[in-house]
């Protein structure tokens, strides 16, 4: 991993994740982690996101201890749970946090860099890690299978071009270009990512750009693939002005895809549990998208 490499003398029991997406993960592949972290954003009270709470439930695991709901990891906490592994390929550390926890049990890092892998890639480093590489194959094929199943409920979806725009609330959103996990799981399935307008802004991420509200209808796509946290949110947003002057605001092919747990389930912490949970509803909302994006 980006970090350095780690050997797993034994198959793992006691099991801690870090980071996004791991847990949903570890208990697909049957493992009751010891340790998760806490989901402010999509998550209730006690940090747990719904579809992680269920998947518990499902497989009669208690619930884990959720760790405190801080940005670094908490070594202290973490270190009481006793770990035989800490799992962290969808995360933020950094090389100093990767030698502290090293000291606590072997730690699994990010294949490339922070906060970018995708599913598939904490699929597979999480199942390389618990000694189920083949089951974690499997899970890869199936949710794969699962999602074409889906999207091929609504066949105006495949083809069509579309770009998923972030309300940057500044006066530009920021649209996410074809390597962002995010994007990727949409093209995977048959859409395909707009390239940039000439009128786009570039910025130091190379995997998005900025565009003004002033050019807001440049985008060169044939739908837009959004999602706010609240319906003021997205009321708002598409009821400006200069956002209403795009043909593709006027004719409604954008989607209408609102609240915390769906944005985190399929454009956040994204796993196959989590696409099992919400991916049903986004992708009737992109099919009804890319039909009003078909029309005259």
């Amino acid at each position: 991993h980006a970090l350095g490499s780690t050997t797993i003398e034994a198959k793992p029991e006691r099991v801690v994740t870090w980071g996004w997406s791991t847990q949903d993960v570890v208990i697909d592949l049957g493992v009751a982690p010891v340790g998760i972290p806490f989901f402010a954003y999509g998550g209730g009270e006690d940090g747990l996101l719904p579809w992680t709470e269920a998947a518990l439930a499902e497989h009669g695991f208690d619930t884990p201890t959720i760790l405190p709901n801080v940005s670094e990891p908490p070594i202290e906490a973490i270190a009481a749970l006793a770990p035989d592994v800490i799992i962290a390929p969808y995360s933020g550390l950094t090389p100093d946090e990767y030698a502290l926890l090293s000291n606590i049990a072997p730690v699994v890092a990010y294949p490339d860099k922070p906060w970018f892998a995708g599913w598939q890639d904490v699929v597979t480093l999480t199942g390389k890690a618990l000694g189920l590489s083949a089951e974690a194959d499997k899970l890869v094929a199936d949710t794969q299978a699962f999602l074409q199943t889906e999207i091929g409920k609504y066949p105006d979806a495949k083809g069509t071009v579309f770009a998923n725009v972030v309300n940057r609330n500044d006066g530009q959103v920021s649209v996410r270009l074809e390597g962002d996990p995010r994007v990727q799981l949409f093209v995977d399935i048959g859409l395909v990512s707009a390239h940039e307008p000439s009128e786009a802004i570039p910025n130091d991420t190379g995997i998005s750009y900025f565009v003004s509200y002033e050019n807001f209808d440049k985008i060169p796509a044939d739908m837009l693939l959004s999602f706010f946290n609240d319906q003021k949110s997205a009321d708002e947003f598409f009821g400006m002005d200069l956002i209403k002057l795009s043909p593709l605001v006027a004719k409604q092919a954008y989607t209408k895809l609102v609240g915390d747990e769906i944005t985190m389930a399929v454009s956040g912490a994204v796993t196959p549990i989590s696409l099992r949970w919400g991916f049903p509803t986004v992708a009737a909302e992109v099919g009804r998208a890319a039909t009003a994006a078909k029309a005259q």
